[in-house]
């Protein structure tokens, strides 16, 4: 009888919170919105409308605007986000840059900053995280005090123990304990996720995936990597690696173990790839912009070249439709968001398979993963203010 009665509570509570959720979603891309609005949009009961928006103002989440206006019948109390109630920080920490930005519990970006990251990396970087929130705080004018969560987006993943892994593109960070240390530092609760999904955090919460829940983005730069929604949560699998395309051993040289370390995808396609190639063709050592831009111009080996690299990347498409079935595919990343292979990729990755697939370029390019970091932590101090268990 009692697993019975704790079973009932565990339904319960999900079901609570699961429309606590539903709410407050609402409320912030509705707001202003009045009661009789939530309960259309939520598919909820008065009562239970009533319940949950008199427990968002007794924690000050949302605030009344007053009444509705321009409408027969009885006019409605209007309600929107205390968007000034809590706030967050994200950072983009790569091997050149580090991006930081400051959100309300609202997701609106309310500052950014922008600069090379600390050489050499490790402890540095660390510090000039803490400086670039400072920073960030004293622009809006916000006690840093006031900021609750900061989530960071790297290269690599997260161990079981805490540890960054496979995080090759940010030097002496490799084993660093850097929820810990930063948490530490900021006084804050510290997410550490892959760069990669928050881009595609960025993408969902204010780019070219917003109202999509079904999507995947391929990030194409140093590495190559993707972030993966399905029905509207991102995936990371069993050890947070889910969507490291690099390892698709679609190309490259089985034989080669800096390829099979790194990726046999990003070997051939990858920036480093790439230009390891065109320089074995040609002899000379460019950039991939330099690259593009001789293709661009006409020129035989780089259009070659680029041709080949759109193959890889339309097969690695096509293999995340075969398994995800996305509504849309986002090409991402300083390689990526090179408008010269745009039409090439939709072209090989729509040869490969029967249906049509929709492949888009990011709308945030290099700011979708501190715009994505900022927004999560914004969205994940909201969730705590209105009780939301966190995993």
């Amino acid at each position: 009888m009692t697993e019975t009665v704790t079973n009932f509570r565990d339904r319960h509570d999900i079901v609570r919170r699961a429309n606590e959720s539903r709410l407050i979603r609402i409320v912030a891309s509705h707001h202003p919105i009045g009661k009789p609005e939530l309960v259309k949009l939520s598919g909820l009961s008065r009562p239970t409308v009533d319940l949950i928006v008199d427990g968002f103002i007794e924690k000050g989440v949302i605030k009344s605007t007053g009444l509705s206006f321009g409408r027969p019948g009885r006019k409605a109390t209007l309600f929107e986000l205390d968007a000034n109630a809590g706030f967050g920080i994200g950072f983009d920490l790569g091997g050149s840059k580090l991006a930081g930005a400051i959100a309300n519990i609202a997701g609106e970006i309310l500052a950014e900053e922008l600069e090379p990251t600390a050489k050499p990396a490790g402890p540095k970087t660390v510090a000039q995280m803490v400086e670039i929130a400072k920073r960030l705080c004293e622009k809006t004018n916000i006690d840093i005090d006031r900021v609750s969560q900061v989530t960071v987006g790297t290269p690599g993943i997260m161990n079981e123990l805490g540890e960054l892994s496979l995080g090759e593109n940010v030097d002496q960070l490799e084993g660093v304990h850097l929820q810990k240390v930063l948490s530490r530092m900021l006084e804050a609760e510290v997410v550490v996720e892959n760069d990669v999904n928050v881009a595609a955090l960025g993408e969902f919460f204010h780019g070219t995936a917003i109202g999509v829940n079904n999507f995947a983005l391929l990030q194409v730069g140093t590495g190559i990597g993707c972030g993966i929604f399905v029905d509207g949560k991102l995936i990371k699998g069993h050890r947070g690696g889910a969507g490291e395309t690099a390892f698709l051993p679609l190309f490259g040289d089985p034989n080669d173990p800096n390829a099979i370390s790194n990726g046999l995808l990003e070997s051939v396609a990858g920036s480093k790839g790439i230009v390891k190639e065109f320089a074995k063709q040609t002899g000379e050592d460019v950039t991939v912009k330099d690259i593009c831009q001789r293709a661009k111009s006409g020129e035989i080996v780089a259009l070659n070249l680029v041709d080949s690299v759109a193959k890889y990347w339309g097969y690695a498409c096509a293999s995340l439709f075969a398994i995800v079935d996305p509504e849309i595919i986002i090409l991402s990343g300083g390689i990526g968001c090179n408008p010269m292979f745009l039409d090439k990729v939709r072209t090989v990755t729509n040869s490969l398979l029967p249906y049509h697939v929709t492949i888009k370029q990011s709308q945030l390019e290099n700011r979708a993963g501190v715009i994505g970091a900022a927004s999560f932590s914004a969205e994940r101090v909201r969730d705590k203010m209105i009780g939301r268990n966190l995993s």
